[in-house]
């Protein structure tokens, strides 16, 4: 099921769910609100979502390579450009004439000139993705993939080789980036070699130091033939990794970021366009991502952590709901979905609930764009509907 589609289901079936205000980070202790599997995604529908309203992050939870899809809110095919149409009163009678003589193909062609020019609306796009390939993780086992809705987090953790691998990712709202913190039980065994892929036409992909860099240009807005219209690809937009790693050593080359023999390591995912607002292009995606990195300075991991947990729960926290709970609480969620026609569960449908509130969260908040109809998460060039 599409994060649009669940979105809508969610709200619409829960409205009428009896719910009990509360305030604080404590108004879901009653209840874990875990999202849990013992595989990674198949595929991008069900991938794990997170956000902050601006960014969003799809997460794969592969154990030989990590998949994590990135979008940037202000990221639509298209730029400026001039919509209004010159259609007359007359056409607007013409159509009423020939809706009238049955004539509903005609009526239709000549209605598209009120629609605008062009007759279409631009698209949501996508960054692409970040990937992390670790080398000889194929043996992996007692594998757990969850997202934890109180403390928007995903976590990844599995065995391999007698080391048990923790990897923890989280979009922050309070230092803009994508965080991905990844550990080990046993020191110098983290090792990986990351890089940005893309399905936009012009990016480049570089990599300096213990930085990758990902840039690129938005796609044309096309109409319905597929031919190129009015508002031609004018957005830059740039998404750059800053990796942190404690002991072991890091390297670039050939546009990918090596570490090996660390301990643990932290990436800082930031990600702008050139968007101002509707009619200004005119902002500076590489020095807003620079000025994002920078901000962060040193700043400790567990401060990182604790400011963006503190920031999600101050929304996420003003509503509790208990309906109670039977054994299936305790199966991974696909297999709770699976059993619901013929065990009761009525945890999964508080769970649900939650769950829709949870990712309205993440798709908007104050300063971003509204949510659109992938809530915040896309990995097409052109979104269903258009996004």
């Amino acid at each position: 099921m599409t994060i649009q589609i669940l979105l809508r289901r969610t709200v619409i079936a829960t409205t009428f769910l009896f719910l009990l205000p509360h305030s604080g980070a404590a108004a879901n202790e009653e209840m874990p609100l875990i999202l849990w599997y013992q595989k990674p995604a198949s595929g991008w529908g069900n991938a794990l979502a997170l956000g902050n309203g601006r960014l969003g992050a799809m997460v794969f939870g592969g154990t030989e390579q990590e998949r994590i899809g990135l979008n940037e809110d202000t990221l639509w095919s298209g730029g400026p450009y001039e919509p209004s149409t010159e259609a007359s009163k007359e056409t607007r009678d013409e159509i009423r004439l020939l809706l009238f003589d049955g004539k509903y193909g005609a009526a239709q062609n000549l209605s598209n000139k009120l629609q605008g020019t062009p007759n279409t609306q631009n698209s949501y796009q996508t960054v692409g993705e970040i990937q992390l390939d670790f080398p000889g993780h194929s043996a992996a086992k007692n594998y757990r993939r969850q997202l934890d809705l109180n403390t928007a987090t995903v976590t990844v953790t599995y065995e391999q080789s007698g080391v048990k691998f923790t990897r923890e990712t989280f979009v922050s709202p309070v230092d803009q980036v994508v965080v991905v913190r990844l550990t080990a039980d046993k020191p110098g065994k983290i090792e990986f070699t990351t890089t940005y892929s893309s399905p936009m036409k012009e990016i480049q992909v570089s990599a300096e130091g213990n930085y990758l860099r990902l840039t690129g240009k938005n796609e044309d807005l096309m109409d319905r033939s597929g031919k190129n219209v009015a508002a031609k690809a004018a957005l830059n937009f740039e998404s750059r990794t800053r990796v942190i790693s404690q002991g072991g050593k890091t390297t670039a080359a050939d546009g990918k970021v090596t570490v090996t023999g660390a301990d643990s390591v932290t990436l800082l995912i930031a990600s702008a366009t050139n968007f101002k607002r509707y009619d200004d292009i005119s902002g500076d995606p590489a020095a807003a991502v620079s000025a994002t990195l920078q901000a962060l300075g040193t700043k400790p991991y567990e401060k990182v952590l604790a400011d963006h947990i503190a920031a999600h729960q101050k929304l996420f926290g003003r509503v509790k709901i208990d309906l109670g709970r039977t054994p299936s609480a305790d199966l991974p969620t696909d297999e709770r979905v699976r059993n619901y026609a013929k065990e009761p569960d009525p945890a999964l449908v508080a769970l649900h609930f939650q769950f829709g509130r949870y990712l309205l969260i993440s798709c908007s908040r104050p300063g971003s764009q509204p949510a659109n109809l992938q809530g915040l998460w896309n990995d097409q060039l052109k979104a269903p509907w258009g996004g």
